[in-house]
């Protein structure tokens, strides 16, 4: 008896994490997770690690989250090449999954690129079917598509354009929109600002604005904006998340982010909604640099 109504109080959390999982979530050190074409942009291959801690009030962490990527050109910078995977335990909702990507990549000399991209991967996770909770897996497939300068990118994208919908439930396949500028001296101070709105059928636009600041390419700081719509559907959420990178050597970064205030979960009419603690992520990258490779390439400091 307590499993049936332990799972009826995770049902409403089932119907909202599948088609968007972690990876699209916390993007704040990854676009890669929002578009496909992005797959390559920064040229050098790297390999990055992202975890989420979330804190208890104990010395002891909560761990909620871990994503890896990695990416990089290929084919003479003509394409590029990425794998994404991620588990989350989010409120005690364990779900996990994979993609890789793929993008060509068209340079007009050294005035503009346009790359197209796709993915495929899959969300394994908990559904319900007849009051009894599995797991099941959901492949999916997106698009993407990106226009970028030297100091200038536009983003259009759906990562999860197509998804098996093999359950009782349906999938959100949010559209990205990003447009992103950098402005400054890269080997002195920088300044990239990115925007992102993120639209789902029958749901109010989410927006997401980014800013930071870098030091001749040494120390970055930042923060996003956070507009997005309740996972209860009861209102929108607006906050701010600071961030911090530091490039350590030539092949390192470290940085971290803190958000105050994550999305509440929704529970039922009679317990409301489950909130979250606060969520650091600590970001690790580490860039494969080869003596050909364009350093000063903008898109590795969005």
């Amino acid at each position: 008896m307590m499993r049936k109504y332990l799972l009826i109080l995770l049902l409403p959390i089932a119907t909202m994490v599948k088609g968007q999982t972690v990876l699209e979530d916390q993007f704040q050190f990854n676009f890669l997770a929002l578009n496909p074409a992005m797959t390559g942009a920064r040229e050098t291959f790297s390999l990055n690690g992202m975890f989420g801690n979330q804190f208890n009030g104990t010395l002891r962490p909560q761990q909620v989250y871990q994503l890896f990527s990695m990416d990089g050109s290929i084919q003479e910078g003509r394409g590029g090449l990425g794998l994404q995977a991620y588990n989350s335990n989010i409120v005690g909702f364990n779900n996990a999954g994979a993609k890789i990507s793929y993008a060509y990549r068209q340079k007009f000399g050294d005035v503009f690129s346009v790359a197209l991209g796709a993915d495929a991967g899959f969300i394994y996770q908990p559904t319900i079917l007849s009051g009894v909770g599995l797991k099941q897996m959901f492949p999916y497939a997106g698009l993407g598509g990106l226009f970028a300068t030297d100091q200038f990118f536009v983003s259009v994208s759906k990562p999860v354009l197509f998804i098996s919908d093999s359950g009782p439930f349906n999938s959100k396949k949010p559209l990205y929109t990003m447009i992103g500028f950098s402005l400054g001296d890269v080997e002195n101070m920088m300044l990239n600002l990115s925007g992102t709105m993120e639209s789902n059928k029958d749901a109010k636009a989410n927006f997401f604005i980014t800013a930071k600041v870098w030091f001749k390419q040494k120390a970055g700081f930042g923060i996003i904006y956070r507009s997005e719509n309740s996972l209860g559907g009861s209102g929108k959420i607006n906050k701010a998340v600071p961030m911090v990178e530091f490039q350590l050597g030539e092949s390192f970064r470290l940085g971290g982010s803190y958000d105050f205030k994550p999305l509440a979960y929704p529970n039922n009419a009679s317990t409301g909604a489950f909130q979250q603690r606060g969520i650091f992520q600590l970001y690790l990258r580490y860039e494969f640099i080869r003596d050909d490779m364009n350093t000063n390439n903008r898109m590795k400091y969005y």
